[in-house]
């Protein structure tokens, strides 16, 4: 495994660990925002974003409290990796509209600058919260 590589899964399980200060500790308002200005983009994040998700999937498992294998505490994860390797990222939150009959009526995910969001069409009966 080279250097590259440990280091990633090294930034995504400390981000992962650090998702319940940034929910709890009312640090979501930063991420709903625009980032403001970020180091220069340095890396592919990707190796470091499936780390962290597997370590959210198994603090949830572990029956902690503070870490859920929800939406929300994936749409999190998703935008601190990315920013951390200076790619421009948001939290975005959408409601369903009262009596649109939605399967869900909340949902949470991260969008970035390089056109990396998810397809909408799930998303289409939502309200983005701004």
């Amino acid at each position: 495994m080279t250097a590259v590589r440990l280091r990633a899964y090294a930034i995504g399980a400390t981000t992962a660990l650090a998702v319940p200060v940034h929910l709890l500790g009312g640090g979501i308002g930063t991420l709903v925002r625009d980032p403001g200005p970020l180091p220069p983009a340095r890396g592919d994040p990707t190796d470091a974003h499936r780390a962290a998700l597997r370590m959210l999937q198994l603090l949830a498992r572990a029956g902690l409290p503070w870490w859920r294998n929800t939406c929300l505490y994936r749409a999190v994860v998703e935008c601190l990796v990315l920013r951390r390797y200076g790619v421009r990222s948001r939290v975005q939150l959408g409601v369903a509209r009262p009596g649109e009959g939605s399967p869900i009526s909340a949902h949470a995910w991260s969008t970035r600058e390089n056109g990396g969001d998810p397809s909408l069409q799930t998303l289409r009966s939502l309200v983005v919260l701004r």
